[in-house]
């Protein structure tokens, strides 16, 4: 109301009117605000209005922002794993009916003609299958993993090559999500996973220049160490130091600021002259102490566990013992893109020298040499544009070479030395299980085949296969299990059977010896007889000579002539492309038994289809109900937000009312108590 307090007595007229216009002057803020609420509709129009409803919007608009840009990101994604749905389940329509083709090729009512005639149609679901797997959706490749601007696979000297990753493209879609929205082609359709895996532990050595990231041992993965402290005792007073190592990046730089600290704090307390006072050895650091008084022992500092990390700790270094040999101590470095190959200490020592990559009908040569690091291995192997990739192995200790072609088979080969198989990357050598012959289908032999006219088993039925040497001498070879386990038993068997033959094993004169190819890979038969015929394996019982590749090897005379056998450990991408491949060429060739093979190798990849649906079948699901609990969460926080922030219209109108009454009354009121003066008269 606009009137003077009733603490006020007599006031001056000035100070009266001043009260006055000040109380109209708020009554027709409060009109005006309420005004402009109305016409707004929003009850909060300025954090003044009220600062803790105003703190609550904020928190609410910031809230719903980030929800309606999730919610865009889920309908997309929902968008996304839909289109991929609808391209794996073309996917198994067309596996299924390459599947009815390779089954209806095999046995009565196929001839050549219907299988030439099926080949087209194969060829025809191989192109089906490279626009599926290169699907889009709003400009992203579906199969790419996480190269989404790239196309999944492309076509490369008749195989097809995969150009994505094996992760896949992420987005924002809550804390609960953490997959991706596309696949790696690997997932479907199969893309990576043929390796030759190394079988030899390369053991590189521990040098100056090899960095602390890549130790393993005592505690492996050393990024960064921190301070240590070193007690040196000359037998009367201990001193100790601290030593800080947090810039050291190599192990040499540890080795220069161990004795620099040390020498600094007693000349006398290290052996010789810097810096060969620390020194490496055996994969350990090592302290050189001549004076039999002295002795140094090794503590973590303040920061970090320095000491222990370095194999360095709970250890007492004297004259006598200037290495700490206890197991957990070695620094164990593995493998990495900065290793020397000279630097690797192998069981058998490396050999340098010509290594052959062959991959489908293209192949190209690397000269490895001790100066040659893994890193340039690996840029050379890229350069040769094959298909084909060097990477460590995940264990530090090997290599392994990847065959990124599906349709294309990739061999390492020897060209003279043993370059490749001394450095575990040649993929047929003595030690290859011969149960990854033949693309894991292994070698198959005559074993326990009953005669059956007595019941009993048959020695001449168990018998494999027959050599025939250029002077028309000829044995028999019988493996058993036992003599399938490596390619070496293998070798071993044949050459036990020409010894029981009557044969002499070597390479000398009337000689014969089964060995491995010294170039190229295969099993090689040296036959030094001097006949004017041709070396040759004939297939008796089973498979063995095929599987083992002797059916179809290479001749070549000379003094000794050799059979070379192919070479049947060749690494096959196992992928939907590859199964289709040979599915068609087998039924360009007429290969039963191919057609066979493959569409036994087609139910798998159908399985692998089937897995793959599900996985995005099981995502679609999750971001379904993710979408639903947003949606819900958004509609309580709008419904929040519109508590704090809209406006009551009853309410509002009720306010305005009293309001505009307010202001009339004050009016009145200051009329009333104004009375009029002598001077409202003077003029």
């Amino acid at each position: 109301m606009s009137v003077l307090p009733g603490n006020l007595g007599r006031v001056p007229n000035v100070l009266a009117s001043m009260l006055a216009l000040r109380n109209l002057s708020q009554t027709n803020m409060s009109l005006l605000r309420v005004q402009g609420q109305m016409a707004s509709q929003q009850r909060v129009e300025r954090p003044s209005d009220d600062p803790v409803a105003a703190s609550i919007i904020g928190v609410l608009d910031a809230e719903l922002e980030q929800a309606g840009q999730r919610s865009r990101n889920l309908s997309h994604a929902t968008s996304v794993l839909a289109t991929v749905d609808s391209a794996l389940g073309q996917l198994s329509e067309l596996v299924l009916e390459s599947k009815t083709i390779a089954s209806s090729q095999v046995g009565v009512g196929s001839d050549t003609q219907t299988r030439l005639n099926q080949a087209v149609v194969i060829s025809s679901h191989i192109r089906e299958l490279l626009g599926s797997v290169n699907s889009r959706y709003a400009d992203l490749s579906l199969f790419a993993g996480g190269k989404t601007a790239s196309p999944a696979f492309v076509e490369f000297h008749g195989g097809f090559r995969f150009m994505g990753d094996t992760d896949g493209l992420r987005t924002d879609l809550g804390d609960e999500i953490d997959f991706p929205i596309t696949l790696s082609g690997d997932v479907p359709v199969g893309a990576l996973s043929a390796r030759v895996i190394g079988d030899v532990d390369l053991n590189p050595i521990l040098t100056p220049d090899t960095y602390l990231s890549d130790l393993r041992g005592p505690m492996e993965g050393i990024d960064r160490l921190g301070s240590m402290q070193i007690t040196i005792d000359n037998g009367t007073l201990p001193v100790t130091i601290e030593v800080d190592l947090s810039e050291a990046e190599t192990i040499g730089d540890v080795e220069d600021m161990i004795e620099s600290a040390i020498r600094a704090a007693d000349p006398a307390a290290l052996g010789g002259s810097f810096p060969n006072g620390v020194f490496l050895t055996n994969e350990r650091l090592a302290i050189s102490i001549t004076n039999p008084a002295y002795s140094i022992t090794f503590d973590d500092g303040t920061a970090g566990f320095s000491a222990t990390a370095l194999g360095l700790a709970s250890f007492v270094y004297d004259s006598a013992n200037s290495v700490n040999t206890a197991s957990n101590t070695d620094l164990d470095p593995k493998v990495t893109n900065r290793t020397l190959l000279g630097d690797m200490n192998p069981g058998t020592a490396l050999v340098y020298g010509d290594i052959v990559f062959r991959n489908g009908g293209r192949s190209g040569t690397i000269t490895t040499a001790a100066t040659m690091t893994v890193g340039e291995l690996k840029e050379a192997l890229q350069q040769l544009d094959l298909g084909a990739r060097l990477e460590v192995g995940d264990d530090g200790n090997t290599l392994a070479v990847i065959n990124e072609v599906a349709g294309l088979r990739l061999s390492i080969e020897e060209a003279g030395s043993l370059a490749a198989t001394t450095l575990g990357i040649r993929n047929f050598k003595a030690t290859t299980p011969l149960s990854e012959f033949n693309d894991g289908r292994g070698v198959h032999i005559a074993d326990g085949i009953i005669d059956e006219s007595t019941g009993l088993p048959d020695p001449d039925l168990n018998i494999d296969f027959e050599i025939e040497l250029t002077d028309g001498f000829t044995f028999t070879v019988d493996l058993t299990p036992a003599d399938i386990v490596t390619v070496q038993t293998v070798i071993d068997r044949i050459n036990a059977q020409a010894v029981t033959a009557g044969l002499t094993i070597g390479t000398g004169p009337g000689e014969f010896q089964a060995g491995l190819a010294a170039n190229g890979n295969g099993i090689v038969l040296s036959d030094n007889r001097g006949g004017t015929g041709t070396t040759q394996v004939r297939s008796l019982h089973g498979y063995a000579a095929e599987d083992l590749g002797l059916l179809d090897g290479t001749f070549t005379a000379g003094t000794p002539a050799t059979l070379t056998g192919e070479d049947r450990a060749t690494i096959r991408v196992d992928s939907l492309f590859s199964t289709l491949i040979e599915l068609r060429d087998a039924l360009e060739n007429d290969e039963t038994l191919g057609i066979t093979f493959a569409g036994e190798r087609l139910e798998e990849d159908l399985e692998r289809l089937s897995t793959a649906r599900a996985l995005v079948g099981a995502r679609s699901q999750r971001i379904e109900s993710a979408a639903k609990r947003l949606e819900d969460q958004t509609v309580m926080n709008e419904g929040l937000r519109s508590e704090l922030k809209d406006l009551d219209f009853f309410e509002a109108t009720s306010r305005l009312s009293l309001l505009q009454l307010q202001l009339q009354a004050g009016i009145q009121a200051i009329v009333q108590t104004r009375p009029l003066t002598l001077l409202n008269f003077l003029g």
